[in-house]
């Protein structure tokens, strides 16, 4: 009875945090999940990022941006792909992120990357007309506001240069995001900053944004991922080590926070416990386009 009482205090923090455009700090949070970022997310999801890759017509002597580059999955691939002529600017508003792309690049000794820390919207405002060859961002749009996004993607492009974009769908990890209310329901007042994520409904979505621009559409496909936890606190290191909570830890309050995830663990666990497990599943889309 009490959370029944609790969750018009949560929807009602919930709409005032929006309408004030107090909004949580995603990049905080990617910060602190850059040196487990790898051995989570990168580890899990890449097969579905590099299938993207393969399927993108970069060549040699390009220049290429990676936005919302995190630790270097693309990067470093682009990197090799474009060779000693081309080059790749890599784009990051995440500090730890970015530090981490550096020593692993550096690490295999890769010199025709340019690191900046940035917002993908600003970085690609101070660009030229046509003047790139190829963009492509990883699980970064959901930051964005898509339609200015895509402006710029077409400002800045070549006649025939290429964009990839992968990106986690609105469904994706709804079951944990089902239990992470649970979770705030026992804590309204652990709410202190609005979640904006803009994640797309489908690969649908994004093709019909692309054509509405100057672009022809290559190809576009969707997926998922499934991570193996057996428990709460599996789910839970998961969301934190691999980014997949980023936006949604800062937005709370730091000294509630622990009772917070203590609360998701305990709903997670109980759910294991009556038999229903609780799937951890990323659904994405991809798109991958031309500019006319």
């Amino acid at each position: 009875m009490k959370s029944t009482w609790k969750l018009p205090n949560l929807i009602y923090r919930k709409t005032m945090l929006k309408l004030n455009q107090v909004n949580s700090n995603h990049t905080a949070d990617y910060d602190k999940a850059a040196v487990s970022y790898d051995d989570y997310y990168s580890q899990n999801l890449g097969k579905s990022a590099l299938e993207m890759l393969q399927k993108i017509p970069v060549q040699e002597d390009n220049y290429v941006l990676d936005l919302a580059c995190g630790t270097g999955y693309f990067t470093h691939r682009l990197s090799r792909k474009v060779g000693s002529n081309g080059k790749v600017d890599a784009v990051d508003l995440s500090f730890g992120m970015l530090q981490r792309n550096k020593e692993i690049a550096a690490e295999k000794g890769l010199s025709n990357i340019t690191f900046v820390q940035s917002d993908a919207l600003s970085f690609l405002s101070n660009l030229s007309n046509n003047s790139v060859d190829g963009i492509v961002c990883g699980w970064g749009i959901c930051y964005m506001e898509h339609d200015k996004f895509l402006r710029e993607l077409e400002r800045v492009l070549k006649t025939g240069g290429f964009v990839g974009i992968i990106e986690n769908k609105a469904s994706s990890l709804k079951e944990v995001s089902n239990i992470y209310t649970k979770a705030l329901i026992e804590y309204p007042k652990a709410l202190i900053k609005n979640i904006n994520i803009n994640l797309p409904k489908n690969k649908n979505y994004l093709v019909n944004k692309f054509r509405q621009r100057s672009f022809y559409i290559l190809d576009t496909w969707e997926g998922q991922v499934t991570i193996n936890c057996q428990n709460g606190q599996q789910i839970a290191d998961y969301i934190t080590k691999s980014g997949a909570s980023a936006g949604f830890l800062d937005a709370l309050d730091k000294e509630l926070r622990p009772q917070v995830m203590q609360s998701f663990v305990k709903y997670a666990d109980d759910s294991f416990a009556k038999g229903r497990a609780v799937p951890v599943v990323h659904e994405y889309c991809v798109l991958i386009a031309t500019k006319l």
